[in-house]
């Protein structure tokens, strides 16, 4: 599974960002190889939206705080599931998704 963090860090230990479209990068970690890669935010440099950009590099869910109603709509689209996060690192975040701990993102997270 390939799970995608806005973030403005650099790896692991790394804080979510408070708002998915707002974020510098997107930091997509792969469960099965435990690996991550850190690609910068497309919409920062005018090239993609994000849903599109994280739809083609094959990522299962994303963990965020918030996003905005188009994203929402265009992660469901595509089959993204959207998970709320929590306070703490990437790798806290990851480690409650794998023990079934993180809560689908509600509607009230959508702005």
């Amino acid at each position: 599974m390939k799970i995608a963090f806005a973030t403005n860090g650099e790896n692991l230990k790394a804080k979510i960002a408070l708002h998915f479209g707002k974020a510098d990068k997107f930091l997509i970690y792969d469960t099965g190889k435990k690996v991550f890669e850190v690609y910068p935010n497309p919409e920062v440099l005018g090239k993609e939206l994000p849903p599109d950009f994280l739809n083609r590099m094959g990522v299962d869910a994303v963990i965020t705080f918030s996003l905005g109603p188009m994203a929402f709509g265009k992660l469901k689209r595509f089959g993204i599931k959207i998970y709320k996060a929590k306070e703490g690192t990437i790798s806290e975040n990851i480690k409650l998704l794998e023990k079934e701990k993180s809560s689908p993102l509600s509607e009230k997270d959508i702005f």
